[in-house]
């Protein structure tokens, strides 16, 4: 057997209207077909996500564009406090990481054989709930420490200095989030398909499936990252 057959994780998508129900199709409900896309597609995703970062960035560099004033929060009448806490939020995602490259974890429990029996099953379920507590105890724990470090570092800095980190983060975050959902969009729009054989893509172009109606396009994504987690999850 492949095992990389293993890995083409497809899935189905009804199409619903605003009122819920079925939106037909030559007197059938329109069904969408998905797969999670190869490397050369999630290359092409990627390129297309870094680029929409980089423009973002660009203009968010220009304090007088409209880009900038309609995303960069005003930071005038921000207290110390409320900066130092804007850093830190603004840094959640990178000291989560690596307080998860940190932490040691506990041994992970052993995997059962073929001929487990069903206790054998029920204890093992048991135990891999209590290992997955663990870990996010002890990540979170990690995570309180790291931010609480930071936090002291932050106290040492004077007004102008925690204005400049604040502006530099809200930037890194911005687009950090428009990078994130260029690429999923890419990704949903190079991974679905009007047919079940799945060689006939279900918009045309991007740029169609950018400025579908945004209760299709967010039906059509959703449905695309719902793969992917499934996908992971049977990985692990």
């Amino acid at each position: 057997m492949d095992l990389s057959t293993l890995f083409r994780w497809t899935g189905e998508l009804e199409v619903l209207g605003r009122d819920g129900e079925p939106v037909m199709s030559r007197n059938r409900p329109l069904i969408l077909y998905q797969r999670i896309i190869g490397d050369a597609d999630v290359t092409i995703a990627r390129k297309h996500a870094l680029k929409a970062s980089r423009d973002l960035r660009r203009l968010l560099k220009d304090r007088k564009s409209d880009s900038y004033a309609a995303l960069v929060p005003d930071y005038t009448e921000m207290d110390d406090t409320v900066l130092r806490n804007s850093v830190i939020l603004s840094e959640a995602l990178e000291l989560r990481q690596r307080a998860l490259d940190t932490i040691e974890r506990p041994r992970k429990p052993l995997e059962l054989t073929s001929d487990a029996t069903l206790e054998d099953r029920e204890n093992y379920l048991t135990e891999t709930e209590e290992y997955d507590k663990m870990v996010d105890d002890l990540l979170n724990e990690k995570f309180e420490q790291l931010a609480k470090t930071r936090k002291e570092q932050l106290e040492q800095l004077d007004k102008d200095t925690l204005v400049d980190l604040f502006l530099v983060s809200i930037v890194e975050s911005l687009c950090r989030a428009e990078m994130l959902r260029i690429f999923n969009t890419w990704c949903a729009y190079l991974g679905t398909y009007s047919n079940k054989q799945m060689n006939k893509r279900a918009f045309k172009s991007y740029h169609n499936f950018d400025n579908a109606a945004s209760e299709l396009k967010s039906l059509v994504i959703g449905g695309y990252m719902r793969l992917e987690i499934e996908g992971e999850t049977l990985k692990n």
